[in-house]
């Protein structure tokens, strides 16, 4: 009604945005003030908050930083310039009156317009304006770095604390400035960037398949749409550039990791891109971004290609963003499939415009992405690279495989197709997986430890009970050539298993029971695979399956078994249908449930 009256000339009071509600007395509960001044005690030890965040923006993990170091390093300076003295005594009526003044600014919008500048932003939400959601943020980064650096670090002996006591206090302290803000019924930037980073922390120590973590998602994906942020951004007469492209970084991001647990969960997503504005943010770094400067800012804006890319070759975090949201949307399109109760045709249909946009969407990017697609990315080199190129890199790969590989499993499950393209796809990723640990710059990272289990895993269950099959399936009826090379694909599992221990040895990783089961699974096939010969083990037809169940052309399998796609039940008594033909959530379903069958060895 306003935006009709406005544009007929008409203004009325009734019709203008309420006043924003300022502080009252007592705006937080005792319970919550007592809780609140044991968060601040963190900060007392300046020199190891300090040096945690030296060291986080030094790891490798810091690379996926949505806000900037420039706006962390600000808001850590002013809070040290104005309240250093009375965090570092902790008088307790001082830290009592300096909860009630965070909660104060809490519960008070930030104050801006499309003028402000990025430093003038950042000032208003620290120092004498320090705001909940701000030091949410420091402890959350500080541990980022516990969660992603080993124990051994000398970090954790010159400050006299150990790794998981110091991720447990950091958390904590999140989760109490959280509760606060919930409280001062805050809903701005800094607390979706905290509440945003406290989920990437659960997701990693709980583990995706934790209800914790999937309740702490649904607040990151309500929060961004309470805020209206689904809808368009822009920068206009109330909102700077700058914090405009911050915006669409954290929705993008949002949007990724919810459409990545949906289908790690095999839930319905409770963001779509069907009804979120996904303008992509442009392909600035953040000294560009937040310069001060809007010549230079305009001259990196004019630099951009004609889809907004940087010419400079490079990928960092923004270009990453960008490549792989159109991505992303695909496989939400992937997860519609394996949920929804499609017919084979249509189910074909759907893949081939999956197939088609996919393509489409490769058509946008600039040439130093489109060379990735079927190259190695460096990792042939014998020199050390950019671990944070090496990562990008990496990560922009992988998720296009992703999402072939579960493109093909449901193909196979709904619509009868063969393995081939499943087999070929599996392949390249753990192809990539091995590669890619040989670097010495990428295989202490946390991130890639990640990876390994996520994409690493599923492959290799994938060609081992390919490759179980080859062997049990009759020579007469298997094609010619295999699928897989025997020798070959047994080396690279048994390298695999290896690398998979070392999960082992990080107590915080929220998936090691899950990876544990997968190690295990891979181990026994192999040990039955090797405790035969090949010749004596594929004369024996697999049980329970009629041997002219198969029939083959040139590349692809089909069975008899197809609506319960891509099927074998062989010498372990055990369905092995799950990690191959089935959705995301069918492999992890499987995995958790391999321990407690009646395996025939």
């Amino acid at each position: 009604m306003r935006e009709d009256l406005t544009q007929l000339g008409i203004t009325s009071p009734g019709l203008q945005q309420a006043p924003a509600v300022h502080f009252q007395k007592n705006p937080i509960s005792r319970e919550r003030l007592a809780s609140g001044c044991r968060a601040l005690s963190f900060l007392q030890n300046r020199a190891m908050i300090d040096r945690g965040i030296d060291l986080f923006f030094q790891s490798i993990e810091c690379v996926h930083i949505h806000c900037g170091e420039f706006i962390v390093r600000q808001w850590l300076s002013q809070l040290w310039f104005v309240h250093g003295d009375t965090l570092s005594t902790q008088t307790p009526e001082q830290v009592r009156q300096l909860c009630y003044t965070i909660s104060e600014n809490t519960a008070i919008p930030q104050v801006f317009d499309g003028s402000t500048t990025a430093r003038q932003w950042v000032y208003s939400a620290t120092g004498k304006h320090i705001r909940w959601g701000v030091i949410a943020m420091i402890a959350n980064y500080v541990g980022t770095y516990a969660l992603v650096t080993a124990s051994s670090d000398p970090f954790f002996q010159e400050f006299n604390v150990d790794r998981t006591s110091l991720l447990s206090q950091m958390t904590e302290v999140s989760d109490i400035c959280l509760e606060i803000c919930r409280e001062c019924s805050a809903l701005d930037d800094t607390f979706i960037w905290a509440l945003f980073e406290n989920y990437n922390i659960t997701k990693y120590t709980k583990g995706e398949a934790s209800y914790a973590t999937y309740r702490i998602s649904a607040e990151v994906s309500s929060a961004l749409v309470a805020m209206g942020l689904h809808q368009e951004i822009k920068a206009n007469s109330r909102v700077p550039f700058f914090l405009a492209e911050l915006r669409k970084r954290v929705r993008a991001l949002v949007y990724m990791e919810e459409i990545s647990i949906a289908t790690f969960l095999g839930r319905p997503p409770r963001l779509s891109h069907r009804y979120i504005n996904l303008d992509l943010p442009l392909d600035l770094t953040d000294e560009q971004l937040f310069s001060d400067n809007p010549q230079w800012l305009a001259a990196a804006i004019a630099r951009l290609d004609q889809q907004g890319y940087n010419q400079d070759g490079k990928i960092h975090h923004v270009t990453w963003i960008r490549s792989s949201l159109g991505f992303v949307e695909r496989k939400e399109d992937i997860l519609e499939l394996s949920l929804r109760n499609f017919t084979p045709d249509e189910v074909r249909r759907n893949a081939a415009m999956i197939r088609q946009k996919t393509d489409k969407h490769w058509a946008t990017l600039p040439q130093y992405m489109l060379n990735l697609r079927d190259g190695t990315f460096g990792l042939e080199r014998q020199q050390r690279l950019d671990v944070n190129e090496l990562h990008f890199q990496n990560v922009f790969r992988q998720g296009h495989l992703a999402n072939t590989l579960l493109l093909h499993r449901v193909l196979m499950r709904k619509a009868g197709t063969g393995p081939s393209g499943l087999i070929k796809t599996a392949q390249t990723i753990l192809g990539d997986v091995l590669r890619l640990y040989r670097r010495v710059e990428m295989s202490a990272a946390t991130s890639f430890i990640y990876f390994l289990a996520v994409h690493g895993l599923r492959s290799a269950v994938i060609l081992v009970i390919e490759l179980l099959k080859q062997e049990q399936v009759p020579a007469s009826t298997y094609p010619v050539e295999s699928l897989l090379p025997r020798s070959r694909t047994i080396q690279d599992i048994c390298i695999f298993v290896s690398k998979l221990s070392d999960l082992d040895s990080d107590p915080m990783f929220g998936d090691r029971e899950l990876c544990e089961k997968g190690r295990k699974f891979l181990s026994r096939v192999l040990d039955k695979l090797l405790d035969r010969p090949s010749t004596t083990i594929t004369e024996r037809p697999l049980p329970h399956l009629d041997a002219n169940a198969y029939a083959f052309s040139n590349d692809t399998v089909h069975n008899a078994y197809v609506s319960e796609g891509y099927s074998m039940t062989g010498d372990f008594g055990l369905e092995m249908s799950g990690p191959v033909a089935g959705a995301d959530h069918e492999f992890r379903l499987w995995l958790e449930n391999i321990e407690g069958r009646d395996w025939i060895l």
